[in-house]
């Protein structure tokens, strides 16, 4: 299959405008996919720097139409694998001017790879600590969704100073899940279905319904003793803490606040994802307490 795709390869540098050789070249990366993830994805990078050369080539509207098909699709056979490759695809279908993800990307492509390196298990623990309005939040939002879809069985849990914070998650994330129109999470994961969503108890169930949700979203302050549970392999994301500078003064209700996180946080086999703005020299110590006393010796990494 390998010498079938440089052949072909070759074939699209002598005569780039024959449509039919980039039809061809990637159902090949398809079929390579099949059996070598790994050698289908350098291939499939290398074709998408053709089809973007193709765009310029191509002037009649149906092989252009072709063309974007073909982008699109080489996005969607990496996006259960590639978080990078899933935002892009998972927001294909919306206004330029209303994506979040690639107006960004040089700016987050980074965090991305960092999150990329959390679900791979290269790390198990990260730390982000970035200005507001960046899109921090949005992006682990998006990367919550990911996880989801890839481990439907698989308990994890969202948290945050207040209950209004995570009822926002728990609204985002039902939202990219369940708005086909504006998201095409249902193309990545076309097996997973919702199977039970509460806004009372802000939990998505995905497969089937389970005592411990796929995703349960918690205040860090609300009942967690016995109410969520974080399964192996699964995610605790927290974000933001700390609510505001006052609390950051209260010594008392930091070291609360790490008591009811470092009980999650102490159990095996989770990944841990924590999200703050500046850091204050509260942020500093908690972030700390979470890093090393709760987390022991693990695999971390800061953004």
């Amino acid at each position: 299959m390998v010498n079938t795709i440089k052949a072909i390869e070759r074939e699209i540098q002598k005569t780039p405008d024959k449509l039919i050789l980039y039809e061809h070249f990637f159902e090949c990366i398809k079929i390579l996919a099949k059996t070598d993830k790994d050698l289908a994805y350098k291939y499939n990078a290398v074709f998408r720097k053709y089809l973007k050369k193709a765009l310029r080539i191509f002037r009649d509207k149906l092989a252009l139409g072709k063309i974007d098909f073909l982008r699109k699709e080489s996005y969607h056979i990496e996006a259960v694998d590639k978080f990078d490759s899933y935002l892009i695809f998972v927001e294909w279908n919306r206004e330029p001017n209303k994506k979040f993800y690639l107006p960004r990307r040089k700016v987050l492509k980074v965090l991305v790879d960092d999150l990329q390196d959390l679900s791979d298990h290269v790390i198990d623990f990260l730390g982000i600590s970035l200005p507001p309005r960046v899109g921090k939040s949005t992006l682990c939002i998006f990367f919550m969704t990911w996880m989801m879809g890839k481990k439907p069985h698989i308990a994890n849990v969202m948290s945050g100073h207040s209950d209004k914070l995570t009822s926002g998650f728990y609204e985002e994330i039902l939202n990219i899940i369940t708005d086909h129109n504006t998201y095409l999470w249902h193309e990545v994961f076309p097996t997973v279905k919702l199977a039970d969503k509460s806004a009372k108890d802000e939990s998505v169930d995905l497969e089937s319904k389970k005592r411990f949700s796929t995703l349960t979203c918690r205040s860090i302050e609300g009942t967690l003793t016995g109410a969520v549970e974080i399964g192996e392999g699964g995610v605790l994301y927290s974000d933001d803490l700390v609510e505001d500078l006052e609390e950051s003064l209260n010594p008392d209700r930091l070291q609360s606040k790490y008591d009811a996180y470092a009980m999650l946080a102490s159990l095996d086999g989770l990944m841990q994802l924590h999200c703050n703005g500046n850091v204050t020299k509260a942020h500093d110590r908690l972030e700390k307490h979470l890093n090393q006393q709760a987390h022991g010796q693990h695999r971390s990494g800061n953004s």
